[in-house]
């Protein structure tokens, strides 16, 4: 009779055991993985002036990088010139919940806040409903210091490149400045002249991004290669296309007087 009490109450310490520990690599949280992890960093965000200089470490493509991570961490928390950290897609490789979280654990440590951008390798495998729990709704806004930053998911290959991805509407609707806001920094994943960036959607989002007032620069990554700046036709607002954690790489972005200068890092 206790064997069979014990024999039903196994599945039972399984189950409640999967919100402690790592069982299964489909698993897509446990009781301590952190929520609204963007919402809770943005709200750390220091008081600072509009007009006043930013400067952002924009640090894609940790994948996996642990070490390259944990060495972009120390090097960011030996400076005292930057304001806050984008951490512009492809968190994970593979979409596991062990990768989002060990990249977290490593980036809670800076000492300025983090804030997370979907990339093509997070939306993989599980990692879409991962990264919504854990860091919460891909095409978010938010506000420091008359900056208005719009960060959206770009990864059209992911959906099947069904013409929903980047999300046109939306961003015409939130690519607005708000009041006391002078400028607009767009931050996404896959850049525009990328095979993963649905190139039917190109020429309306390159456009959008020239033809809204006060659009300053539309920043990516993804390409794992040296930092590149291009204009569409030449002419209107650059478009940054940024080096990677896994090449020991980020890209400081300064914006001033209502201009932004971007200059690559190595660490």
């Amino acid at each position: 009779m206790k064997l069979k009490l014990i024999l039903l109450l196994i599945p039972i310490f399984i189950l409640n055991g999967c919100e402690y520990d790592e069982f299964s690599p489909n698993q897509k949280f446990n009781s301590k993985t952190p929520k609204e992890v963007n919402n809770t960093q943005i709200a750390t965000l220091p008081e600072k002036k509009p007009g006043s200089r930013i400067r952002i470490a924009v640090s894609g493509d940790t994948q996996r990088k642990y070490k390259e991570s944990q060495e972009f961490v120390d090097h960011i928390n030996s400076r005292n010139d930057i304001d806050f950290v984008i951490l512009n897609g492809d968190i994970s490789d593979f979409g596991l919940l062990l990768e989002f979280e060990g990249v977290y654990n490593i980036y809670s440590k800076l000492n300025v806040p983090f804030i997370s951008v979907i990339g093509n390798h997070d939306q993989v495998a599980n990692g879409f409903e991962i990264y919504q729990r854990m860091f919460g709704q891909t095409d978010f806004t938010f506000n420091y210091a008359g900056v208005k930053f719009v960060c959206h998911d770009s990864n059209s290959r992911e959906h099947a490149f069904n013409g929903t991805i980047p999300d046109l509407t939306w961003l015409k609707n939130n690519m607005v400045r708000d009041a006391g806001q002078s400028g607009i920094v767009a931050f996404s994943h896959v850049p525009p002249t990328d095979a993963d960036f649905d190139q039917k959607l190109r020429p309306a989002y390159e456009n959008l991004m020239n033809s809204t007032p006060g659009v300053l620069a539309s920043v990516h990554s993804h390409q794992h290669a040296p930092d590149i700046i291009y204009r569409k036709d030449d002419q209107g607002i650059p478009f940054i296309i940024t080096n990677a954690i896994v090449n020991k790489a980020y890209t400081q972005l300064t914006i001033e007087n209502g201009k932004i200068d971007a200059q690559a890092v190595f660490f």
